[in-house]
């Protein structure tokens, strides 16, 4: 960990791999990808925010994973082996947010994402609050089906990690910590922010492309919050989500959703997505 000014801490550059080229048809997908005008099969954006949680630990301590949130706002897709490096700039002293900026550059300087986190109050204003909003909803062809408001309940659920657990063992985690292998302070093994997203969000969205049809979708912003300690590998939680904001682009037809894991009927962590579906991947738009 660098402080190039005694104000912005750096993390070490990382080349992370493409975990998901293999899933064809696929935003990950160097085929699909690129005949939807990207340069290869895109690397999710939920691990590249697994770099910048050393800086939150650097900034916040432990703490940032029982009361932490992590923000971010995608400004361009990565692709398999590429360099990039998460960013952090401490809060001003004395400010009143306690709010510190994160972001990610490749090696050549192009922002990946720009966002922030906080530690203390998971339940204050969001990160991305002034994003989430509802454009030309009238519009939508892919994802008409859902109302802003609906709910989804999944259910009771086990966190098992061995997906973690199996990019731990390959060496194929950008960031790895001890605590995501098999114990930490809090007990068992905690989840990362990939972790995190795929149970909670990926979770949700399984049931929406079941009614959706077939298109090619990619994440837009995520904020990962920690209400009442880490999510932990192995635990039950219950899953349910919510639509909250739906729109469109030239390009694309997104949806917010906030979907949360709670034990006990305490909530524990809270995943807040915008996830975008390309246009030109459906029918729809043919």
């Amino acid at each position: 960990m660098t402080g190039a000014d005694g104000e912005t801490l750096a993390g070490e550059v990382r080349r992370p791999r493409n975990l998901h080229l293999a899933a064809s048809g696929s935003i990950h997908d160097d085929a699909t990808a690129q005949r939807l005008g990207f340069r290869g099969g895109t690397i999710a954006g939920s691990y590249h925010m697994e770099q910048a949680v050393p800086l939150a630990l650097d900034l916040y301590g432990r703490e940032w994973f029982e009361s932490g949130t992590m923000a971010a706002y995608f400004r361009q897709a990565t692709v398999d082996g590429e360099a990039v490096r998460a960013f952090a700039r401490r809060p001003p002293a004395g400010g009143d947010s306690g709010r510190a900026e994160l972001w990610m550059d490749t090696a050549e300087g192009r922002r990946v994402w720009d966002g922030s986190a906080t530690v203390g109050d998971p339940a204050g204003p969001s990160g991305l609050a002034d994003r989430m909003t509802s454009r030309d909803a009238d519009q939508l062809r892919i994802l008409s089906f859902l109302e802003v408001g609906e709910e989804i309940d999944l259910g009771e659920i086990r966190l098992d990690g061995e997906r973690q657990r199996d990019r731990l063992r390959r060496g194929l985690m950008a960031e790895p910590l001890d605590w995501y292998d098999e114990s930490s302070p809090w007990g068992p093994a905690v989840a990362s922010p990939p972790t995190e997203v795929a149970f909670t969000f990926e979770s949700v969205k399984q049931v929406i492309v079941r009614r959706r049809g077939p298109a090619v979708g990619l994440y837009g912003a995520i904020e990962i919050r920690h209400l009442n300690g880490p999510l932990l590998l192995g635990e039950t939680y219950h899953v349910a989500g919510t639509v909250r904001a739906l729109g469109c682009t030239p390009k694309t037809e997104y949806m917010w959703t906030e979907t949360t894991a709670s034990r006990g009927g305490t909530p524990v962590a809270s995943v807040l997505m915008m996830s975008r579906v390309m246009k030109a991947s459906s029918d729809l738009y043919s």
